[in-house]
């Protein structure tokens, strides 16, 4: 079983498990397509980003980030994602977290989801172009 911030006990491991928490409802309905994107991340509430993890999937809205180490929803993260080639910078606010144990980090989704507040254009061109 997994706790969410809301303390509300997980039963069920899929991405609908993590639909509410207390503060903001999330649709089940995705505004755009995700994209598989494994990259590397840094991120935090401070600028440059101090916290170092990866995404693994994108899309023009927001960000997955596989992590255990995440931030309460509403909280204003600074994020530069790094591909091969280039750094790419943008600003979002978590919409959903959820920390799971660290015996079960690699049978559950550990991490948060990102909506974007600003995000380099070039990242979203490099969306569209894979989409």
């Amino acid at each position: 079983k997994i706790i969410d911030f809301a303390g509300d006990i997980l039963n069920n491991f899929g991405p609908s498990s993590i639909l509410k928490n207390k503060e903001y409802d999330v649709p089940t309905r995705r505004i755009s397509k995700r994209l598989a994107f494994r990259h590397n991340i840094r991120y935090g509430p401070t600028n440059p980003p101090e916290h170092v993890s990866f995404i693994t999937d994108l899309s023009d809205t927001g960000v997955y980030i596989k992590t255990n180490k995440v931030f309460r929803p509403g909280t204003k993260l600074y994020l530069v994602i790094e591909t091969g080639h280039k750094s790419y910078k943008a600003e979002g606010v978590v919409v959903w977290a959820k920390k799971a144990p660290p015996h079960l980090i690699q049978h559950t989704k550990s991490g948060m989801g990102i909506k974007f507040t600003s995000v380099d254009k070039d990242l979203v061109d490099e969306y569209r172009d894979r989409a």
